[in-house]
Parts: C-alpha cells; structure tokens; sequence
C-alpha cells in the first residue's frame, strides 16, 4: 500500500530524473561548427531548469503552489515569474487568478523553491504557470517555460 510520503519521495525522484535528463540535452545538444561557440571556440553553456515542486493546494483561506528552479552555471540574470490559473466554465480554458509574483534571484545549482499565493478561494480545478528568461552566463538571452504537461492540475474544494 503506498502511502502520500512514499507517492511525494517517487515524485520528487521523477522531478530530479526529469531536471538531470533536461541539462544532459542542454549540455549535448551545443552549436555546431559554423555556430557562435563551434569548433574550437568554448561553447556557451547554460542550463536552467523548472519543476512544479508543490502543485496548487488550500493554504489557510487561500490557494498557495510552489515551482523550484534550478540554475548550473549560474546565469548573469535570471527572472522567474510564477502564476496560478483556474479552469474556467467551459471546461477548456485556464484563466489566470492573482496576481504574478516575479522572482529575480538567480536559482543556485541545487536548486531553490519559490511560491505564489493567491489569498482568495475559489472551487475548480487549478494549476500552477511559469516562465524564467534572462541572459546565460555568456551574456546570450534565454526564455523558457515550465512545460503544460509537467503542471499537475489540481481540484480545490473552498468549502
């Protein structure tokens, strides 16, 4: 019988398997040749990464998620930017609820989680969203976000 600390430990194992197998890409996958960075020149490197840490849930009278980011080398700058969305009536659509909350820490290479909180309350099914842009340690810009098929939805109940 699994228990909700044995399903979070294999998560969490998934979530690391996930994160190490996006640097391997990043770190393999460098210019070619007749690329800036190719042939004998060093390669730019930059690898940063997002991981849903803790998918929407109740906190106190309100709705709180956490997305944890991850940055090996350190870029010069680094924005993340956090937000929870709602389904909406239609059953198709995700809506932004709250306010974005924007982080301009760079991640350290182990990692470092960063909340958002929205303090209202309303039944549905959430998610968390997330983008991270910036400029690598060789000064080139980057802008990703965390993938919608790595944002657990999450059905809160209010009441």
């Amino acid at each position: 019988m699994e228990t909700e600390s044995t399903v979070t430990l294999i998560d969490k194992r998934m979530r690391m398997l996930a994160f190490v197998a996006a640097a391997l890409t990043v770190l393999a996958c460098g210019p070619k040749d007749d690329e800036p960075g190719g042939g004998d020149k060093p390669r730019p490197t930059a690898a940063c990464n997002l991981v849903e840490s803790e998918p929407p849930h109740r906190h106190g009278k309100g709705v709180e998620a956490a997305v944890t980011a991850y940055c090996d080398p350190a870029p010069q700058a680094h924005v993340l930017t956090i937000w929870l969305e709602r389904e909406g009536s239609d059953g198709k659509s995700f809506f932004q609820v709250g306010p974005e909350q924007r982080y301009t820490t760079v991640p350290p290479k182990n990692g470092q989680v960063f909340p958002v909180v929205y303090a209202g309350c309303v039944d549905g099914q959430w998610r968390v969203r997330a983008r991270a842009e910036g400029s690598g340690p060789d000064g080139i810009p980057f802008k990703f976000a965390l993938p919608l098929d790595e944002s657990h939805i999450a059905i809160i109940k209010c009441s």
